[in-house]
């Protein structure tokens, strides 16, 4: 396994937790306090799932004369395609989202801050996806 196999793994998982984490949390406490309360909460705990971007400074760089080939740029390449790709379903959800819920519904402007980190969050989940896909999970196959 690669280093950008062993990051993507790292963001994989600690993304997944960080939105398990926080869907529960925003269930557990809407009841309780309401939803500008529980949707920080949620938001919060979503947010250290960004964590594993700290990943990068955990692994080090693959020793030897050849660490990357052409397959591994196309792979990137591709893995960079399909996290834009997240990155514009996750914005023309979030624009014809609330159309469809209310036709005369309105997204408060004090909402859009948490665009451009959802959208980061997005990116690189999809990435990362991407990449131990075409990989291949856990190093099965062709030896990289």
């Amino acid at each position: 396994m690669n280093r950008i196999q062993k990051i993507s793994l790292s963001i994989v998982i600690t993304m997944s937790l960080g939105l398990i984490l926080g869907v529960t949390a925003f269930v557990i406490l809407y009841p309780k306090f309401g939803m500008p309360r529980a949707f920080r909460s949620g938001f919060g705990l979503l947010a250290v799932g960004g964590l594993g971007g700290l990943s990068v400074f955990i692994f080090k760089k693959d020793k030897g004369k050849v660490t990357r080939d052409e397959r591994d740029e196309l792979i990137e390449k591709n893995a960079f395609y399909v996290g834009l790709g997240a990155v514009y379903l996750l914005v023309i959800i979030v624009s014809y989202l609330p159309i469809g819920i209310a036709p005369k519904a309105q997204i408060p402007t004090k909402w859009f801050p948490f665009l451009l980190p959802s959208a980061g969050l997005c990116q690189a989940f999809a990435q990362s996806i991407s990449i131990l896909i075409q990989y291949g999970w856990m190093g099965r196959g062709e030896k990289s």
